[in-house]
């Protein structure tokens, strides 16, 4: 067999073994920091004011959001990107969806991944956690990092964009975005 008939071989088989043991399907995205370079740019709302510390996860005040993308039917396409700024008196705090696609988040928010990021040297966000359960930066437990221990009890992302009935909005829960 040529090295080209391999190179298809190994493609199918992998692609077959992945399939098999359920692992991702249909396209799948993964943000990266330079993906949040041009936030500026993309559709801006404000969210509100958050004054009702704890109310949803977030710290205190004034929040605007931005997305990269709009839904299609409801349902935001793989590469969407939703990120709110919230100013405290800390200075500005940033937490992200981003609609992974490949059945990430199978036991929450179907398909998206959750991200932090912190204010860069250059003073654009900087991915600085992810996942399906990112570190909570009001957990009890501390990392190296300053940032919450992931396994520690607390406020989850799933525990509010992945309840049942939250896929109805595809997860996202501000009103001012459907």
């Amino acid at each position: 067999m040529s090295i080209r008939g391999w190179q298809a071989w190994l493609t199918v088989s992998l692609v077959g073994a992945l399939t098999a043991c359920g692992g991702p399907t249909g396209p799948v995205f993964i943000a990266l920091t330079s993906d949040f370079a041009d936030y500026q740019t993309w559709e801006r709302v404000k969210l509100g004011d958050g004054t009702v510390e704890g109310l949803t996860g977030h710290p205190v005040g004034p929040r605007i959001g931005y997305r990269n993308m709009k839904p299609v039917n409801g349902v935001y396409p793989v590469g969407a990107i939703l990120l709110k700024v919230i100013t405290t008196s800390d200075g500005e705090e940033f937490f992200a969806l981003s609609k992974r696609g490949g059945g990430f988040n199978g036991g929450g928010a179907l398909d998206w991944e959750y991200l932090t990021l912190k204010t860069g040297s250059t003073g654009a966000p900087v991915v600085f956690t992810r996942g399906d359960n990112p570190a909570d930066p009001d957990s009890a437990v501390p990392n190296s990092h300053g940032y919450g221990d992931p396994t520690a009890t607390g406020v989850t992302c799933n525990r509010c964009h992945g309840v049942l009935g939250s896929e109805r909005t595809d997860h996202v829960l501000s009103p001012v975005w459907p």
